[in-house]
C-alpha cells in the first residue's frame, strides 16, 4: 500500500498521517465488500505483502488475475 495514501496527500492536502489512516479505512471498506475467493487478488492488486522491488509485479499480476475471475463470472470464459 501506499499509493492511495500518497494520492490523498496531493489530490486532498491530506497530511501522510491522515492520509495512512484514511487509506486503511478505504482498503478494510473494500476487504469487506469482497468475495472472501478474491480477498488474496485484492491484497495483490493493493500491494500487501508485496515488496518494493516487486510490488509493480505483484499489483499487475494481482489486477489481471482479479479481472480474469471476474470476467469468468460473467460467463467470459475466453
Amino acid at each position: 500500500m501506499g499509493e492511495i495514501s500518497d494520492l490523498l496527500q496531493s489530490k486532498a492536502g491530506l497530511s501522510p498521517d491522515k492520509a495512512q489512516e484514511v487509506e486503511q479505512v478505504v482498503v478494510e471498506y473494500i476487504k469487506s465488500k469482497v468475495p472472501g475467493e478474491f480477498q488474496g487478488m485484492l491484497g495483490s492488486v493493493l500491494g500487501e505483502g508485496a515488496s518494493t522491488d516487486g510490488q509493480a509485479s505483484a499489483e499487475s499480476n494481482g489486477l489481471g488475475s482479479l479481472l480474469g475471475a471476474a470476467s469468468g463470472l460473467f460467463g467470459n470464459k475466453g
